[in-house]
């Protein structure tokens, strides 16, 4: 499988011609297979992308870099036409986000920025600059005067403190930071000493590690975050040193609200194969499950049912992958409150229909439990309990609970390639191994799972 980058600059891939990928399956949609792709010793280059965070605990855009194996080449083969193509790819990505209404965040090299063609509308794209090398005096004023044109299209940016541009009458639009203090707590304890003259910008912290410092960030001063949202082995608060309450959704697990326990019979109940009239009584004698089904079927995309539509129309209508698919949302409304609840909520759709797709992709017969396994490797965090208790009230199949337990298995190379995109650890070696027919694909698949959570988030909440 050949990446754009390599299709566009072979010189440093030694790439083959491009070959064509697959369209990404609709929900519910017959597996379409693709062609084994053999193995390349070149880094894939890629955009990576990750969910920027805000303080109000919800997905309000997308950070986007470059892969860091691709970094690391791009760096050493000093090739400015690939820096600059790899930084186009990068903010063009970015300002797709933007036009649908979110951050688009751009965060690439200085040095890359002076040989981009400038847009005419650059609204909503924030550009954050890092600092990979000392710049000379003419790249400094490179830089500057390439950024201003930005911000004239109507980019906003910024840069890493450690970067020197060579003067002080550019100011940046935010803060951008890395958490490369000795502790988060430590750089956090630096947001809340900055200068009066900063305190009125925004502030960006990206590569956080774990969720607990994520949260720990949002809550104290920081405006958007970027990073891991696993929750660390072994976490370490220093919520005590800064002075700051404790984030809820944190301690031990909490006892689980009756309706998880009704909603898991259904789920169990479909994934055995019970009759479908069974399953319409039972949604039938939950008010509560009613209510929602209803209202889920009176959206623009049932509008041929019509007012009045009865509960076996609307099971019916569904059919019982898209009813499975439906119930394993409703599980996210009994998630805790906890700081970042509302992004996790659409992180966790994200890696739902990642594990989905990549299911599809391998031609498992039926993908639904996929999607499932997808959201119960996410349901301990939301509903503040154990993975073993989310097995166990799922009654998820044996294969389903081996990898989500014991990480191992045949269904555990899904949770481990979603974790490794998380991570932006994907390598073309492993994805073609493991048959998904490389490392451009899998992320094909992630950005598609992105659309697909985007549009799904707000139905998941009702």
């Amino acid at each position: 499988m050949t990446s754009f980058f390599q299709r566009i600059f072979p010189q440093v891939f030694s790439a083959s011609p491009p070959s064509v990928s697959s369209p990404v399956p609709a929900p519910g949609a017959p597996a379409a297979k693709l062609p084994d792709a053999a193995p390349s010793k070149a880094p894939t280059a890629m955009v990576v992308r990750r969910p920027l965070i805000s303080a109000n605990g919800d997905v309000a855009g997308f950070e986007f870099c470059v892969d860091r194996d691709v970094l690391k080449l791009m760096q050493k083969s000093a090739d400015v036409h690939a820096q600059s193509a790899c930084a186009a790819t990068v903010l063009i990505a970015a300002r797709l986000v933007a036009m649908e209404g979110r951050i688009g965040f751009a965060r690439l090299p200085a040095a890359w920025l002076v040989h981009v063609a400038v847009p005419k509308n650059e609204s909503g794209t924030w550009i954050g600059l890092a600092s990979d090398a000392v710049l000379t005096s003419d790249m400094q004023l490179a830089v500057v005067g390439v950024a201003q044109q930005f911000r004239a299209a109507g980019a906003t940016l910024a840069w890493a403190p450690t970067l020197d541009l060579g003067t002080a009458d550019f100011s940046p639009d935010f803060l951008l930071l890395e958490p490369t203090a000795p502790t988060v707590g430590a750089l956090l304890e630096n947001v809340r000493a900055r200068a009066p003259a900063l305190c009125h910008l925004p502030v960006i912290l990206t590569g956080i590690a774990n969720l607990e410092d994520l949260e720990l960030a949002l809550q104290s001063g920081v405006s958007y975050a970027s990073g891991g949202v696993a929750p660390s082995a072994s976490p370490v608060s220093v919520a005590a040193a800064l002075d700051v309450p404790a984030i809820k959704g944190r301690g031990d697990a909490q006892p689980l609200p009756p309706e998880v326990s009704r909603v898991a019979q259904l789920l169990n109940q479909l994934s055995s194969g019970v009759d479908t009239d069974l399953i319409v009584s039972a949604i039938k004698g939950d008010i509560g499950l009613s209510f929602r089904l209803l209202q889920r079927m009176s959206s623009a995309s049932f509008a041929q049912l019509g007012a009045g539509a009865s509960i076996d129309q609307a099971v019916l209508m569904l059919g019982r992958n898209e009813l499975q698919r439906w119930l394993s949302l409703m599980l996210m409304q009994f998630s805790g409150i906890r700081k970042a609840g509302s992004a996790l909520q659409e992180i966790a759709l994200w890696r739902s229909r990642l594990v989905e797709l990549l299911a599809i992709e391998q031609g498992e017969a039926e993908p639904g439990q996929f999607f499932t396994l997808g959201l119960a490797s996410m349901l301990g965090m939301l509903l503040n309990t154990s993975t073993a208790e989310v097995v166990k009230i799922l009654s998820l199949p044996p294969l389903a609970a081996q990898a989500l337990l014991a990480h191992t298995g045949p269904w555990h190379v899904y949770l481990r390639t979603a974790a490794l995109v998380e991570a932006q650890n994907v390598t073309e070696a492993q994805a073609v191994a493991d048959g998904f027919g490389g490392a451009v694909r899998v992320i094909e698949l992630s950005d598609a799972a992105w659309a697909w959570a985007a549009a799904n988030a707000d139905r998941s909440k009702r």
